[in-house]
């Protein structure tokens, strides 16, 4: 493992910690893909990455992951995590992932999702 590799699974594993420093490591110019037929689903490109999607997924009462597993192949990284979250009454508790993709100066430029329940995701972000 060289130490660009270390270094982009220490960054992606900071963006699950809900600290500010997380904003440094993903770029202004971030795509990011959320999967799914629900209203929080979709491309975000730049702020609306930091302001539409934030907005789509409210209110959320609670939203925490856990990352299981962090793997490294050049520019991209694949996390595994379980996710808890609660939101208008409902609950999601399941696994998922995301790919992330850096870019030469070690910031996240585009990102997928993925979950182990699609269809309870989208139920959850219907209410």
């Amino acid at each position: 493992m060289t130490e660009r590799d270390k270094k982009l699974i220490e960054l992606a594993s900071k963006v699950y910690t809900g600290e500010a420093a997380e904003l440094q490591i993903i770029s202004p110019e971030i795509v990011w893909h959320v999967p799914g037929h629900n209203p929080v689903s979709g491309d975000y490109r730049g702020r609306e990455y930091f302001e539409i999607m934030p907005a789509r997924m409210a209110p959320l009462e609670r939203w925490d992951f856990v990352v299981e597993r962090v793997m490294v192949n050049g520019n991209y990284v694949v996390t595994q995590f379980h996710l808890v979250g609660e939101r208008k009454g409902k609950t999601i508790d399941t696994g998922g992932g995301h790919i992330l993709r850096f870019d030469a100066n070690d910031q996240i430029v585009e990102g997928w999702g993925f979950t182990d329940e699609q269809d309870a995701l989208d139920e959850f972000f219907a209410a």
